[in-house]
C-alpha cells in the first residue's frame, strides 16, 4: 500500500470517526434532553414586576435574578390566578383553578374536598420517583407531610412585641401604625430595634421578636444578630443540595424554597435600605383620579377595600404623598434586593454542585402588589400590578435566552413540572378530585405551542356569599367582570398602566364582548 493510499485511508477513517463522534454527541444531547431532570423551584411573596430584567425604570437592584434570566426564558405576561397568598398557592400547588375548587380565600386548603382528593405537585412528583424537599413559605397553610422532606416553617419576622403578642412598631408614623395591623404596618430598617413600653397587663419588650417561632430575635448590629427567616431558608436549601450530593441521592429531586420578602413586614438589614436613598427613588408616574373610571371599590360600599384603607392611612401619616410613597417604596425595594441576595445563595450552591447541568430552575411569585396605583396599597384586586408576576425558566441543557409575551399563569406550572419530569398520569386520588386546569408552558419554551393562551384571575370578597369577580388577560387586553355586573377593559399593549377604562367606549364593544364570552365560558363551572 502506498503512503498516499495510507494517508487517504487514514483521512477517511478520521472523517468517519469525527462523523461518528458528532453523531454520538447529537444523540447524547438528545437523550440528555429527554431524561427527567431535577427541578429547583424558587418562590417570592408579594413580588410584582419590580425586577431588573422586567422593570429597569424603577431602579430596583436584582443582580441574581437578572443573571438567572441571562440564559433563560423570561415570561413578561405571567399572572396570578388569585392575587392573594392563600388561594394563589393552593391553586398553584394543586394545579386546579380557584373557581373550580371553590378555594377563594383563607380557609385551610386541606379542608377543601376537591383539593384534599387531588395530588399536589410534590405528591405527584414523589409518586413518579422524585424526592421532594421544601422549606419556607410555599403553601399558605402548612402541610409538611406533602413533601418527602420539609425544612423550616414560614415566619413573618421580625416584629415588635408587647410582652404578650406582636404589635405595631412605635417608630412607624401614626395613624398607619395604629389603624393597620402589625404585619402590614411595619416597614423600617432592621437597626430600628423597637422598644415597646409596658402598658396595663402587658410587660412591654425591648427588641425584635420572631412572630412565628415565638421567641425573641436578637439584634446588636449587622455582625451580631439572629438570622432572618429568608436567610435560614436559603442556607437550608444550599445545605440540602450538599446533602443530596454527599449522600449520593439516587432519585431526581424537586427542591422548592419559598422566601417571605417582599411580603410585609418590610424589615431587612440597613445596607439594603442604603441602596435606595429617598431622593434617588424614581416613583412611577401617577395619574390624578386614576381610579375614577374603575369599579373595584363599588364592591365594598359603604366600607372600603384593604388596599384603599392602607393607602389612605399611609397618606395621612406623612406631610405629602411623595414622601409617603418614597418611604414605602424604599422599604419594598430594599426587601426585594434582600430577597434577591438569598436567591443568589441558592443559585451559587446549585452552580457549585454536581447538579448544575441537569437542574431546571423556575422562579416566580404568588402575585403582584399595588404601590399607589389607583390609590391602592395592597394586592387582591384585578389590575395588572396586582396580578402580574415574574416567571423565569432556566434549562441548563439548552440555556435558551428568550422573552415570551404570551399570557400564562401560575396554574400552568403543575403541568410544566410534569413535562420536565416526564411524569404522566392522573393527579386525582379518587373521583372527588379534579384534573389539573393549566397548560404546560414547555411547548412555549420549545417553540412548538399550539394552545390558545389567556390568564384567568379571580377575587372573591370575604365570606361564603361574597361576589366572585374575574379578569381575563390576553396578549394585548385585560377585561374585568365584577360580580355586580360592572366592567373594565384595558388595552395593555398601548396602556401598560391601565389608565383608561374602555369598557363603555362603543368602539371596543366587539373586543369586550369577545373577551366576556371567553371569560364566561372558562368560568362556567365556578363554584
Amino acid at each position: 500500500m502506498t503512503i498516499i493510499t495510507k494517508v487517504a485511508l487514514a483521512s477517511v477513517t478520521l472523517l468517519m470517526t469525527c462523523s461518528s463522534l458528532a453523531s454520538e454527541d447529537v444523540q447524547n444531547a438528545k437523550e440528555n434532553l429527554e431524561k427527567p431532570v431535577n427541578i429547583l423551584f424558587i418562590m417570592a411573596d408579594d413580588l410584582n414586576d419590580f425586577v431588573g430584567v422586567m422593570n429597569n425604570s424603577i431602579g430596583v437592584k436584582t443582580p441574581n435574578i437578572d443573571k438567572l434570566a441571562e440564559h433563560a426564558t423570561l415570561f413578561t405576561n405571567a399572572h396570578s390566578n388569585a392575587p392573594i397568598c392563600s388561594p394563589s398557592r393552593a391553586s398553584l400547588f394543586s394545579g386546579i383553578q380557584p373557581h373550580a375548587s371553590g378555594q377563594y380565600a383563607f380557609g385551610n386548603w386541606r379542608h377543601n374536598k376537591v383539593l384534599a382528593n387531588s395530588r399536589t405537585i410534590m405528591e405527584q412528583l414523589s409518586h413518579h420517583g422524585y424526592h421532594s424537599a421544601g422549606t419556607g413559605k410555599l403553601t399558605h397553610h402548612q402541610w409538611p407531610k406533602a413533601w418527602d422532606d420539609f425544612g423550616i416553617r414560614p415566619d413573618y419576622t421580625p416584629l415588635a412585641f408587647d410582652g404578650k403578642k406582636v404589635t405595631q412598631h412605635p417608630d412607624v408614623p401614626s395613624p398607619y401604625n395604629k389603624d393597620i395591623g402589625p404585619l402590614d404596618s411595619t416597614f423600617i430598617p432592621l437597626s430600628k430595634v423597637p422598644n415597646v413600653e409596658a402598658k396595663g397587663n402587658k410587660a412591654g419588650h425591648n427588641g425584635w421578636y420572631y412572630g412565628g417561632f415565638k421567641k425573641p430575635f436578637n439584634y446588636e448590629n449587622e455582625q451580631d444578630r439572629d438570622p432572618l427567616p429568608d436567610e435560614m431558608y436559603a442556607d437550608w436549601t444550599a445545605n440540602k443540595l450538599k446533602e443530596f450530593e454527599r449522600n449520593k441521592l439516587r432519585k431526581p429531586f424537586f427542591l422548592s424554597v419559598g422566601f417571605i420578602r417582599p411580603h410585609t413586614p418590610l424589615v431587612v438589614p440597613d445596607r439594603f435600605f442604603d441602596m435606595y436613598p429617598l431622593d434617588t427613588i424614581n416613583l412611577p408616574e401617577f395619574v390624578e383620579n386614576d381610579d375614577a373610571d374603575t369599579h373595584f371599590e363599588s364592591l365594598y360600599v359603604p366600607k372600603t377595600s384593604l388596599g384603599r384603607k392602607h393607602f389612605t392611612k399611609l397618606m395621612e401619616s406623612y406631610p405629602n404623598k411623595e414622601l409617603a410613597l418614597k418611604t414605602y417604596y424604599q422599604a419594598y425595594l430594599a426587601s426585594i434586593s434582600f430577597m434577591d441576595e438569598q436567591v443568589g445563595k441558592v443559585l451559587d450552591a446549585l452552580q457549585n454542585s454536581i447538579y448544575k447541568d441537569n437542574t431546571v430552575v423556575v422562579l416566580t411569585s404568588d402575585h403582584g402588589y399595588n404601590l399607589g396605583e389607583k390609590n391602592n396599597l395592597f394586592k387582591n384586586n384585578l389590575w395588572e400590578r396586582s396580578t402580574k408576576i415574574p416567571l423565569i425558566v432556566f434549562d441548563p441543557r439548552t440555556k435558551k435566552k428568550q422573552t415570551i409575551d404570551q399570557p400564562v399563569s401560575l396554574i400552568d406550572l403543575y403541568p410544566t413540572f410534569m413535562d420536565y419530569a416526564q411524569a404522566s398520569g392522573d393527579n386525582r386520588k379518587n373521583d372527588k378530585g379534579l384534573p389539573i386546569s393549566g397548560k404546560s408552558i414547555k411547548a412555549l419554551i420549545d417553540g412548538n405551542d399550539k394552545h390558545e393562551r389567556f390568564a384567568l384571575t379571580v377575587v372573591k370578597l370575604w365570606g361564603d356569599k361574597g361576589l366572585k369577580n374575574f379578569a381575563i388577560r390576553t396578549k394585548d387586553w385585560r377585561y374585568i367582570l365584577y360580580g355586580n355586573g360592572k366592567e373594565e377593559l384595558y388595552h395593555n399593549q398601548i396602556d401598560q398602566n391601565e389608565i383608561t377604562n374602555l369598557a363603555d367606549n362603543v368602539e371596543y364593544n366587539n373586543i369586550k364582548h369577545t373577551l366576556k364570552a371567553k371569560l364566561l365560558t372558562a368560568t362556567a363551572d365556578a363554584k
